[in-house]
């Protein structure tokens, strides 16, 4: 199922994202991050983390093997090693 949506977020280092559609495995993201790059559709996959990091929306711990988005665009984008935890995304939306 396919939820159309513009919500908008800021990262955690001045990014701005705003998530345009979200599927049960997929976002189309617009991302924009001063300076550095702009993708104005982006195509986000979720999957298991392969590292630990830190998700670039609420900052907290992701660990590895935890559900994220990831961008999936070949060839790797500038922003290819950010990680958003996938709870961010049903908490949202269902606040909605």
């Amino acid at each position: 199922m396919t939820k159309n949506a513009c919500l908008a977020l800021d990262g955690i280092h001045g990014e701005r994202i705003e998530i345009l559609e979200q599927t049960d495995s997929a976002l189309v993201i617009r991302w924009v991050e001063p300076g550095r790059c702009h993708y104005g559709e982006q195509r986000w996959r979720r999957r298991s983390a392969h590292t630990s990091g830190t998700c670039a929306v609420t900052r907290r711990k992701i660990r590895r093997g935890d559900a994220v988005y990831k961008p999936a665009e070949r060839p790797a984008p500038l922003n290819a090693s950010v990680m958003i935890a996938a709870e961010v995304f049903g908490d949202l939306f269902e606040e909605r």
